[in-house]
């Protein structure tokens, strides 16, 4: 099928869906559907047929691609995720992703976004990871903190992933609790002392995540045994 489109139209719904049905793996969807926990439909596609096809839709002109959503099913959707998380226009980006939110339905439709964030956007992703943190969609918080754990190698940004944690204690919901917990673990081994300094001070931390964050950080090889030992005082009973 032709990707590379000058215009989408509507009756190129189904042709595109019979595409994406010609790779299925109906092998694999008992394995997968485990692991994602998604209720939709799914074809099993392998992660480099799905990337290879935004490449080529991005080619072209995706925004016709876009406002047809196509959200049939698991693939369908995470080939719109993907595709809105290349748009270089913030604006434009927050548009389509507004939208996707809605239809996001399981942790791999979040993880699977990585955005171009940079000096001269970064504030605004900021906002947006704000905004996202008090939607009340699990997988819409889910997205806030994974914005911010694609930002984390920017060590001005450690003061307000701090305060964005301090502001997760009372969050039951496990796949947020699984994304800070990584959040944290990532701060503990990028910035060793000062997260450890803000889990000494900080008493009212939501120990879901703490303890998550710790257990992470331990199963890295990207730490020392010494370095792992070091992390157990600071679990939360």
């Amino acid at each position: 099928m032709e990707l590379r489109k000058s215009l989408w139209k509507e009756n190129d719904k189904s042709f595109f869906l019979a595409y994406l049905k010609s790779f299925e793996q109906k092998d694999k969807e008992s394995w997968a559907r485990n692991i994602l926990n998604t209720k939709l439909e799914l074809l099993c596609l392998p992660t480099k047929t799905i990337y290879s096809i935004v490449d080529e839709i991005y080619k072209g002109n995706y925004q016709s691609f876009l406002d047809l959503e196509i959200f049939n099913n698991y693939e369908s959707i995470a080939i719109y995720g993907k595709l809105v998380s290349k748009i270089d226009d913030f604006e434009l980006l927050t548009l389509y992703l507004n939208r996707y939110t809605f239809v996001m339905e399981n942790w791999a439709h979040c993880d699977l976004l990585s955005f171009n964030i940079n000096k001269t956007n970064k504030e605004q992703f900021l906002a947006l990871s704000d905004h996202y943190l008090q939607d009340e969609k699990i997988f819409t918080r889910r997205l806030g903190l994974m914005i911010l754990f694609q930002m984390v190698k920017d060590e001005s940004v450690l003061p307000i992933i701090f305060n964005k944690l301090k502001g997760l204690n009372q969050e039951n919901e496990y796949y947020v609790i699984m994304m800070a917990g990584w959040l944290l673990s990532e701060c503990i081994i990028k910035y060793k002392n000062q997260t450890l300094d803000f889990l000494s001070t900080t008493k009212d931390l939501n120990k879901k995540i703490v303890n998550k964050g710790i257990q992470k950080s331990r199963e890295s090889r990207r730490l020392t045994q010494d370095e792992k030992d070091q992390l157990l005082p600071f679990k939360r009973k």
